[in-house]
């Protein structure tokens, strides 16, 4: 009878050693088709919905990116793909385009990709397009684990800085908005415009929001 093979710590003695492969990102399936993602705070939301009912930014300017088939596909694998440099790519390709139709989708991989060059790349982005919605989380990213992901959330922020100005940095959020004029009593209406009745998750709860919906995604 022959000697029994001892296998020792090296995987290549092993041959019934599996090479795995690396995971994919923990994060929920979303369908672009029918959702939206906020670039403020980084939740999904209905994709008709021009107001996020998380934290009450305005959305009405930032078309959806599931109305542009080829940017849909890029979007789900920067989300959903299990190889980070595949990932990464999709986040360089959707910020190359320079669309703000990209900020929350960009938003999502800075707050929710287990890699850090992933998250990085997005922060990255992110600060070329310096949209004002990105200035809170930039301020979230400072405190990411990465110190590659720290440093690119400085110079966001830093671009905000030079391109925006002071008075358009609360543009779109809900303290800048006067307040909603009494809908029912105007006869013309436009599609899209916002309905209490017909869109009730679509509204901004102040109460809500302070008691936790606005938990962050760290």
């Amino acid at each position: 009878m022959g000697k029994k093979k001892k296998f020792g710590p090296v995987p290549n003695d092993n041959p019934y050693r599996m090479r795995q492969t690396p995971p994919p990102p923990k994060t929920s399936f979303i369908d672009f088709n029918t959702r939206r993602i906020c670039p403020a705070c980084g939740r999904d939301i209905k994709i008709a919905h021009n107001f996020c009912k998380y934290c009450g930014v305005d959305l009405s300017m930032i078309e959806p990116i599931g109305n542009d088939e080829i940017s849909k596909h890029l979007a789900t694998t920067a989300v959903t793909d299990p190889d980070p440099g595949v990932r990464m790519e999709a986040v360089d390709t959707l910020g190359g385009f320079g669309d703000k139709k990209v900020l929350g989708v960009l938003t999502y991989v800075l707050l929710n990709d287990p890699d850090e060059n992933v998250r990085r790349e997005a922060a990255d982005e992110l600060g070329d397009l310096h949209h004002p919605y990105s200035l809170d989380i930039f301020t979230k990213a400072l405190k990411d684990e990465s110190a590659l992901v720290r440093k690119e959330a400085i110079e966001g922020l830093k671009k905000i800085k030079k391109k925006i100005k002071p008075k358009e940095l609360d543009e779109g959020k809900p303290g800048s908005r006067e307040p909603k004029q009494d809908i029912s009593k105007s006869e013309e209406s436009s599609e899209g415009t916002y309905n209490s009745e017909d869109s009730k998750e679509d509204t901004f709860n102040s109460e809500d929001y302070r008691e936790g919906n606005n938990t962050e995604l760290f």
